[in-house]
């Protein structure tokens, strides 16, 4: 209940900041929702800093909120009665393809809510730091292996959720993020001078990138990442007068940071933007100080929670330049080396950037991979996008161009960035697609005549198919596990044995398997405590890595040290040393659908300790 009446006070604290807005005030109401939810969290985190009290719940977020509000006297307005856009029978044959994509993301939540949350880095980590956070009310990480200590906006997020709604419906819930997504790239779009239908078409084309499609059905931080540093650059352009502009552009990109701290990359190319916006040096300067001063208090609690925790504010990459001056240096279990041989899973080569997506090869066994690439709207778009935007700017000069050339070089910089950090993975430069796709809708906004039937046709037709491929992946996901299979019970989902679910309130797992066993570990009630599998390393003496170990000899002492009552094990061979011993409670060793034999069998142990 009390996630509940937090996200109603959430709602009123964003209807009665907007109401003080006379334009944007759709996109002042989002970034309000999502700061108020978020914010409280973060000032609850620094006290936990200052003081060491875990505070960090539901209730204290909300008892919070509700004496900002009062504080500042916040009273929303009544909603105003909508209304169609001017030249609305133009607009109404434009609306089937919206209809549609729509109605493709709604069946694919309402797919979604039949079974559990899905995604390697969701059961990895993510869900795991929201159920920490629910059990210790604590923002200092579940613990200090490298994957846990990224900033965790969204694990905040899907906290909040978790304590209100059940699981199921929580597993779709990434899907509300692509609501500021769409707002910010349509807003992008008309601010660069696109037409209704070319920005339709731009936020349509969007959404059916895979790489976005398939995060979206996944509780991840990417979309969230994404939206608010597009929403971030809509302010930097936006009409409002330039120090509340930067004010709420840096709230965005803080809020940004805080899903993902690569965006720091983003806040640099939106920063520069937002200064060319100041015209002089003193207002370029101003609009710096107040975007990055914004920014910081948004979204610097994760960076300073590592540097005072952790020793360095990007724990665990090391800074460039200054961190060995500095001592921020890697994590010692952060292995450098293999980030820079991961574009290996998309191109054999690095000069196939140049030529991605039209060729993805897609390695390790794949010749392609639904969930990554930038797909058929995208591959289209860009050849005709950079051919005219560059006629375009060279005919006219740069002053006709200001806004689209502010978003060209804020893509340019984040791809340029991306490719020289060397970790090359698609999904890294996901915050350069809604700056660059209002380009694409402006080009099609010059077309006239047959070439922009022309244009409008292969858009939709590229449009369809990216949502046909999307979707018939989750019908085909649904039919398989949940109309054939029937794996709607949670041991069932998740194939593990039905008595985790059972054990009682505060039995602590120490997990020895893959790292996408820890959420499910946790039981449906979110009860049990868990081991990371990197942490049970650390603790029987082996090297840092992100591999489960083949064998692991368990000793007394550390599990009794961490209160270890039962140990899950999987394709790992456990021996129990002395004073230990293992009592076999429950095991899984045959596929709970067909009934063959697992690979692996899934077996929870209960530990004795012999000796007092």
């Amino acid at each position: 209940m009390s996630a509940f009446l937090y996200l109603l006070l959430c709602a009123w604290t964003a209807a009665a900041v907007a109401r003080r807005f006379a334009a944007e005030r759709g996109l002042v109401a989002v970034t309000v929702f999502f700061g108020a939810m978020l914010l409280p969290f973060h000032a609850l985190g620094l006290l936990e800093l200052m003081t060491g009290w875990p505070g960090a719940s539901v209730g204290h977020a909300a008892l919070l909120l509700l004496l900002a509000v009062l504080a500042l006297r916040l009273v929303p307005a009544m909603p105003a009665g909508f209304s169609w856009p001017r030249g609305q029978r133009e607009f109404l044959p434009w609306l089937t393809l919206a209809v549609l994509t729509l109605a493709v993301f709604l069946l694919a939540g309402v797919l979604l809510a039949f079974g559990r949350p899905q995604g390697y880095e969701v059961m990895a980590y993510h869900l795991p730091l929201s159920v920490d956070l629910l059990q210790t009310h604590s923002l200092m990480g579940w613990d200090r292996n490298f994957p846990h200590t990224f900033p965790a906006n969204a694990s905040v997020l899907w906290a909040v959720l978790l304590d209100w709604l059940p699981e199921r419906l929580v597993s779709s819930a990434d899907l509300l993020l692509l609501v500021p997504l769409v707002m910010a790239t349509y807003t992008l779009c008309r601010q660069a001078d696109a037409d209704r239908k070319a920005s339709l078409y731009a936020c349509c084309g969007l959404l059916g990138v895979p790489m976005v499609a398939f995060s979206s059905v996944e509780l991840g931080a990417d979309i969230g990442g994404m939206a608010f540093a597009a929403l971030a650059m809509c302010f930097v352009l936006s009409s409002l007068r330039p120090p509340l502009a930067m004010a709420l552009a840096g709230l965005c990109m803080g809020l940004a940071i805080g899903f993902k701290s690569l965006h720091l990359l983003s806040a640099m190319a939106v920063g520069l933007v937002a200064c060319a916006r100041g015209r002089t040096l003193a207002g370029a300067l101003r609009n710096a100080a107040v975007f990055g001063t914004v920014a910081a208090l948004a979204g610097g609690f994760w960076l300073l929670r590592n540097a005072i925790v952790l020793g360095n504010p990007l724990h665990p990459v090391g800074v460039p330049l200054i961190g060995k001056w500095m001592g921020w240096l890697p994590a010692p279990d952060f292995d450098l080396s293999l980030r820079q041989v991961t574009q290996l899973e998309w191109v054999s080569n690095t000069w196939q950037w140049l030529v991605y997506p039209w060729m993805e090869t897609q390695h390790y066994g794949q010749n392609f991979k639904h969930s990554s690439g930038l797909g058929a709207f995208v591959a289209t778009a860009i050849p005709g996008t950079a051919v005219a935007l560059a006629a375009a700017a060279v005919r006219d000069g740069p002053r006709l161009h200001r806004v689209r050339l502010s978003l060209l070089f804020a893509v340019l910089f984040i791809v340029a960035a991306w490719f020289l950090l060397g970790d090359r993975q698609p999904r890294y430069v996901l915050g350069a697609l809604p700056l660059a796709l209002p380009l694409l809708a402006w080009v099609v906004t010059q077309a006239t005549g047959q070439w922009r039937r022309v244009f409008d046709i292969t858009l939709a037709v590229c449009i369809v198919a990216m949502l046909g491929v999307f979707l018939s992946r989750q019908a085909l996901q649904f039919g398989d596990r949940i109309v054939l299979s029937r794996q709607t019970a949670r041991p069932a989902f998740y194939e593990y044995p039905p008595l985790l679910d059972a054990l009682p309130a505060g039995s602590t797992i120490l997990n020895t398997a893959d790292r996408s066993w820890h959420y499910p570990l946790f039981g449906a009630a979110l009860s049990n405590r868990v081991v990371s599998m990197p942490e049970a390393r650390r603790m029987m003496g082996l090297p840092p890595s992100l591999s489960a170990p083949r064998g692991l000899a368990l000793a007394a002492a550390p599990l009794r040290a961490a209160g270890v009552t039962h140990v899950f094990v999987t394709g790992t061979s456990v021996t129990a040393g002395a004073c230990l011993q293992l009592d076999n409670v429950a095991q899984l060793d045959r596929n709970p659908v067909n009934g063959m034999p697992l690979g692996s069998p899934r077996t929870l142990y209960a530990v004795r300790y012999l000796c007092p």
